[in-house]
């Protein structure tokens, strides 16, 4: 029988898919782009595929969907905060100011209510109201690198400014394989040192253009489906400490 947190959890799920047909997407458009492979052993030619990426259009239709993406783990958080409001509050005036407060900066007294008390001021669980609290960005040392405070800049970043920005990253891809055979063995013995292996794992792997977020943690570059999945994992681990995923 279906009950009303089923619906997160199916935003979950479309999160999910929006990220590996994402990825689906971003493999076949490289693939057939004319190198769709950096070398390793002709510098020459490196370069001359570096400006190849560098000048390649990147279809927006990826933004699109990482910021699909985005926007359902951040849907999932409002409707933590909508689900647990008392059905009193949500069929009163006030229920337009139901949501999951993401705040970078701790409250003051000045703003306490507008910026956070009034968004969750239905919900009368002390344990989730504590827990909204704790996930708080300005909780975290720092505020910005919070991945609940990524989650609500992108968001918010899509919906009423622009496209989440992507832009070219070559990332490294070892076949699977030769991984798990590499992570197996250093999992075994971390202070082995296996020369073969390490020179296999090296041989076999190969430098493929990717696109990625140009501001992630730090101000850094993150392959878009690295990040993407970082924030699902993370959206996943706190709807669980809500209890409300099985």
């Amino acid at each position: 029988m279906a009950n009303e947190f089923d619906g997160i959890l199916e935003k979950i799920k479309r999160a999910k898919e929006n990220i590996l047909n994402l990825q689906s997407e971003i493999e076949g458009f490289f693939q057939k782009s004319e190198h769709p492979v950096f070398s390793k052993d002709d510098n020459q030619l490196l370069l001359k595929q570096i400006e190849y990426h560098r000048n390649l259009p990147i279809p927006l239709r990826f933004a699109v969907l990482a910021g699909e993406a985005i926007h359902h783990h951040r849907s999932c958080f409002d409707h933590i905060a909508w689900l647990f409001s008392s059905v009193s509050h949500r069929a009163s005036k006030e229920a337009r100011f139901i949501e999951f407060p993401i705040l970078e900066k701790r409250p003051t007294k000045d703003n306490l209510f507008t910026s956070y008390e009034r968004k969750i001021k239905g919900i009368t669980d002390v344990r989730v109201r504590n827990l909204i609290e704790k996930l708080q960005p300005y909780n975290t040392a720092n505020p910005v690198n919070s991945l609940l405070h990524v989650i609500h800049q992108f968001d918010v970043m899509d919906k009423h400014k622009e496209l989440v920005i992507v832009t070219h990253v070559a990332g490294l891809q070892v076949p699977i394989e030769i991984m798990r055979r590499y992570v197996t063995y250093v999992g075994n013995d971390p202070a082995a040192n296996n020369a073969a292996l390490k020179e296999q794992l090296k041989s076999h792997a190969q430098m493929l253009p990717d696109v990625a977020f140009r501001n992630f943690l730090n101000g850094e570059t993150e392959p878009v489906i690295q990040g993407l999945m970082m924030l699902q994992n993370f959206t996943v681990e706190c709807m669980k400490r809500f209890d409300i995923l099985p």
